[in-house]
């Protein structure tokens, strides 16, 4: 049975909280009512272990814990802004989002500046650290607040930090001290150390040249952090130095980020080699310690300690389990993001480290790999160690998780970063959300979940299941994951890992849903069933299998597939190697793209079948456009004219009008392109798209609405709505109250007239009753 009514009666429970948020003010509102957030907020059965519900969200980059309020923390989501809690110490945690409106909510970096004795003056660096290739939102500099996140203020500098990746913020009154690692044109004069004395109206690039100017040379900053007793002390590291003349190693600032010295010990410098280094961190304790963590190749390769407010240094062990064969924190080579260093904030010798994942026994040769490993881990979940200087080499490293808990507990796995609250708990945050472990010291505490009503899920991936209403996702880092009941935030994993792209069929059996599903590279790809009341049925295994001794498939991280828009049964493939076709479900299938690889990793451009043609098929690859009319297994076909070829603008999706399969609609990272006579000629949509919001777009829906049909397309920072009366080129903003994240992903479900939104940071939301246009106009 259809419930969209229970979706209008959502709106008036909804539409004052949404009112609420900072936003647009009511004279600006758009056309289309209220986008109303769907989740996950959380997904329980998540990649956690030892925790109630195994809650997950979605990644979290950074934290700040008050230092007086243990239960007040901020926390900045890798695409899904900065939010803040009160009640952390409670066991139902609340969060309150408070940059949904800003110009970016891809958050690098969060910074108290300590000249407030209040902790209400912060900021925030834009950043993209996305796992999903550092795909996000736009990198406009820093945002501030003086009243505790209630407003905000953009900074960038006159323009100077606009499109550099910040990775580090210090904030210091009127001295603001920013560390870039990279930026959207990656040479030296847009990289390493930048510095204001005036607030942030004008930045200087302190790291430059062989140093000799500030002391500090040119090259990449991983981190930038500040002494918690003196604040003009300052620490970074700087790699590929060696190319402009300089020096690379860890380098500290006496004079808030003006001059530099390299304090780093030869064993550190051997270690700090361009072209090897993955990440460098930091973290300073209140006793002049300070603790610098070294990557290379992907794992952690030194760990050093100063008593001496980096003076000397002593390295540290490498914290190592016995796994078939000595395996580190970074079994998954990735540092480059995940790496978390924290000094506990009472005994000066003990630090705190993460890495990204939990290694299965015999991961490396030896014996059949399996759960559980050598410290009890049943999952690829958190692998962190409390480091003991105080302890003899050899001793000093013992596990932060599982054996190392009351509850063979541990948090999600791939650490980003930890702080201590005012309460000696220590909070960790990484690609699952926000976690507390208590009572760090020990192995008598446990990890606990702090996500509460979190939403900061990276969907690249998303389907609308028409018959039950219901959301359903592949997600980075949480796996898939659907939606419980309509306009619920409480989801559920179906499947961990990384998700893999989706579909669903609810053409083929009256009454029945068939969702395709699976993980990373097509991984444990399933056709699950559901009834109308979202109740799970049963799954299958498509076997795939290649027809005619064709080529045997390569698989993509992301794999996209496509169901067909008028039969069900039918299926697309975007392999690594060739397109290939299914008529059954994907039982069987064949190549009709030779040698053509669909664009994947967070776009899934195919339009498969409409009316009056099922064998229509549009594929983009790269910046190209393949199709086909004929019936299959006629082959796809270079779309000769069409005008992104060669641009250089990767095609991001690509919709059939579902009643008539000749009119295809393409958008690339910058423009909307129609055909009308399936491929032989193009015009531009674009208009004035770009001028009302300069944007990268990544997703089109064809929404064929009662009161008229209107493309929605889906950008970098808000979904847009054209309408056929227009000529699909005079566009403007639909909805109110969606956060400025990357749109991933549309659906259009015309039974109900609403539109489903799937977004890289933020989750899934809803619009309904479109055509009417709750607010301000109609289509």
């Amino acid at each position: 049975m259809k419930t969209v009514s229970a979706a209008r009666l959502f709106v008036a429970a909804s539409l004052a909280a949404l009112v609420a948020t900072p936003g647009p003010a009511l004279s600006q509102l758009s056309p289309g009512g209220f986008w109303l957030p769907q989740g996950p907020g959380p997904t329980i059965d998540g990649q956690a272990e030892g925790m109630e519900n195994n809650e997950v969200v979605g990644a979290v980059h950074t934290v700040l814990a008050h230092p007086h309020a243990a239960g007040t923390l901020y926390i900045g989501a890798v695409n899904g802004g900065v939010w803040k809690t009160t009640n952390a110490t409670s066991q139902n945690v609340k969060w309150t989002r408070l940059t949904d409106q800003q110009s970016s909510n891809s958050i690098g970096a969060l910074d108290f500046d300590p000249s407030d004795p209040a902790y209400k003056t912060i900021v925030a660096g834009i950043g993209r650290f996305s796992s999903l290739g550092s795909l996000g939102g736009a990198r406009t500099g820093l945002l501030r607040t003086t009243d505790g996140g209630a407003t905000w203020t953009a900074i960038n500098g006159g323009g100077t930090l606009v499109d550099k990746n910040i990775s580090g913020v210090a904030a210091r009154g009127n001295t603001l001290v920013v560390s870039v690692n990279t930026a959207l044109s990656f040479t030296f004069s847009n990289i390493g150390i930048w510095r204001s004395t005036n607030g942030g109206a004008s930045f200087q690039q302190i790291a430059t040249g062989n140093g000799a100017a500030t002391g500090l040379p040119g090259g990449v900053t991983h981190d930038l952090v500040g002494d918690p007793l003196r604040p003009n002390r300052l620490f970074t590291s700087i790699v590929f130095a060696d190319s402009v003349g300089g020096s690379n190693g860890v380098y500290r600032s006496d004079d808030t980020g003006a001059t530099w010295t390299r304090v780093s010990s030869p064993a550190m410098n051997a270690l700090i080699v361009s072209g090897t280094v993955s990440n460098i961190e930091f973290a300073v304790g209140r006793h002049n310690n300070v603790y610098a963590a070294i990557c290379t190749g992907g794992r952690l390769s030194g760990l050093f300690r100063s008593g001496d407010g980096g003076d000397t240094w002593t390295a540290l062990d490498i914290p190592r389990t016995l796994d078939g064969t000595l395996i580190g924190i970074h079994p998954g080579a990735q540092a480059s993001i995940h790496l978390s260093v924290a000094a506990d904030p009472t005994d000066p010798n003990i630090v705190y480290i993460g890495g990204d994942r939990q290694p299965l026994l015999n991961e490396s040769g030896g014996g059949p790999a399996s759960f559980p490993n050598s410290i009890g881990a049943r999952n690829f979940t958190g692998r962190l160690f409390r480091v003991n200087a105080a302890l003899p080499p050899g001793q000093q490293a013992y596990p932060l998780t599982h054996v190392g808990t009351a509850s063979n507990s541990a948090p999600h796995a791939d650490s980003r970063e930890m702080a201590f609250d005012a309460r000696g708990d220590l909070i960790e945050t990484d690609d699952g959300g926000v976690y507390k472990r208590v009572d760090p010291r020990s192995t008598t505490g446990d990890w606990l979940s702090l996500n509460g009503d979190l939403q900061s899920t990276e969907i690249h991936s998303m389907s609308y299941d028409t018959l039950s209403n219901t959301v359903f996702a592949g997600t980075q880092d949480t796996g898939v994951s659907v939606q419980l009941l309509p306009v619920n935030p409480l989801w559920e994993s179906l499947q961990q890992g990384d998700g893999g792209d989706t579909a669903v069929d609810v053409l083929t059996t009256p009454g029945t849903s068939f969702r395709f599903t699976s993980n990373q590279n097509l991984g444990n790809f399933v056709r699950t069933f559901w009834d109308a009341n979202n109740n799970f049925l049963g799954f299958n295994r498509p076997a795939l299998r290649v027809l005619n001794g064709g080529p045997a498939p390569t698989r993509q991280f992301v794999t996209p597939i496509a169901i067909n828009g008028v039969d069900g049964n039918r299926l697309i493939i975007g392999f690594n190697n060739h397109v290939y076709e299914s008529l059954d479900q994907g039982s069987n299938i064949f190549v009709i793209g030779n040698g053509l690889r669909v664009t994947g990793s967070g776009v899934d451009p195919i339009a498969y079948g409409a009316a009056g043609n099922p064998d229509a098929l549009f594929v983009g690859v790269t910046d190209r456009v393949f199709g086909r009319t004929a019936p299959t297994p006629a082959p796809l076909a270079l779309m000769a004219t069409f005008p992104g070829n060669g641009s250089g603008q990767t095609v991001t999706d690509i919709v059939l009008d579902p009643d008539d399969a000749t009119r295809v609609f393409v958008t690339n990272a910058v423009g909307v392109f129609m055909s009308a006579n399936s491929g032989a000629t193009w015009s531009i949509l674009t208009g004035n798209l770009q001028t009302l919001l300069p944007s990268t777009l990544r997703s089109i829906a064809y929404a064929a609405t009662p009161l008229g049909d209107a493309l929605v397309v889906g950008t970098q920072n808000g979904i847009f709505y054209a309408t056929e009366a227009s000529g699909f080129s005079a566009w403007q903003r639909l909805g109110n109250g969606l956060p400025v994240v990357p749109v991933t992903d549309l659906a259009y479900d015309r039974g109900d007239d609403l539109l489903v939104a799937g977004t890289l940071g933020r989750g899934a939301w809803k619009l309904i009753n479109i055509s009417t246009a709750a607010l301000g106009g109609g289509l």
